[in-house]
């Protein structure tokens, strides 16, 4: 089955650029002492290399290809591929300053990239299957979601919603205070004809409920925190009533028991530890 949502394939040069520079007025990267210190004098053309110290994803390139655009670069590595410690990743030629000021952030975010792109990897993977999809979720870092969520896609998942506007998702705590499900579903389906609109069960029994009362077409349902033969239950019922739904299955579910869900009929698995729990990967800048 489709994703539900679009898909971060790419990094566009805009919203890397935009992002980039938030990024250098927080490090003040223009005031950089220690590099005014070493360079007063002479800012000679220094040649670097990006250098991959564990095996890994790589994930991040394009960042190095915007900020090092009008020097002299070369990619050794194509984004996505798997390299081995001391592989060479990169070459660049720049003005010392250059590479003295901006190594860090562009060190920082490569190498969480890669981490999230290993680990999403990892679970695609390990669940090998042709039909279910590995998603990510919200559970992004404030200020790189479109990082993350573009390392998850080159990891080989998939991702969901960017934001509160791309689609609805009632939760527990949106039907904890919503009165007439079908009603307010009703209204939003009317208003944003193009929002596919999920719903979150935690139970058979409020499954059950909500597939007997709600009029309107839901696009997805989440099944949360249900064991193997609980989903198996729910999907089954699921198909029945709604045989194009989306079928996402969520929470507790880990690299240790994620085969348990192989063999049932969902459409999806999101993994809030992509990006919440996802390790750096050791990467190096290292001047020649």
């Amino acid at each position: 089955m489709e994703p539900l949502y679009t898909q971060q394939k790419t990094l566009r040069v805009a919203d890397i650029a935009k992002q980039l520079e938030t990024f250098y007025k927080e490090d003040k990267t223009k005031q950089d002492l220690s590099t005014l210190c070493a360079t007063r004098e002479k800012d000679p053309q220094t040649s670097a290399q990006l250098i991959a110290e564990e095996e890994l994803i790589v994930a991040g390139l394009p960042l190095f290809n915007i900020l090092f655009q009008k020097q002299n670069i070369k990619q050794h590595k194509k984004e996505g591929s798997l390299c081995k410690a001391g592989d060479l990743l990169y070459e660049l030629t720049a003005p010392a300053s250059i590479l003295l000021s901006y190594e860090r952030i562009l060190l920082n975010l490569i190498q969480r990239m890669s981490g999230i792109a290993s680990l999403t990897n990892q679970y695609v993977k390990t669940l090998n299957s042709p039909t279910i999809k590995i998603l990510d979720t919200r559970k992004t870092t404030p200020g790189i979601r479109i990082f993350e969520k573009y390392a998850v896609y080159i990891g080989g998942g998939y991702n969901h919603r960017f934001d509160l506007n791309e689609g609805v998702m009632i939760k527990d705590n949106h039907l904890a205070i919503i009165k007439n499900l079908d009603s307010n579903l009703a209204y939003l389906q009317q208003k944003y004809p193009n929002k596919n609109i999920q719903i979150e069960v935690d139970s058979f029994n409020q499954l059950n409920l909500i597939l007997n009362s709600v009029t309107i077409k839901i696009d997805a349902i989440l099944l949360d925190n249900m064991n193997a033969k609980q989903t198996e239950k729910c999907a089954t019922l699921i198909r029945k009533h709604l045989p194009k739904c989306f079928i996402e299955s969520s929470g507790g579910i880990s690299l240790q028991n994620i085969l348990y869900y192989k063999p049932l009929d969902i459409d999806g698995v999101s993994i809030g530890a992509l990006t919440h729990q996802a390790q750096s990967k050791n990467i190096k800048l290292e001047f020649q």
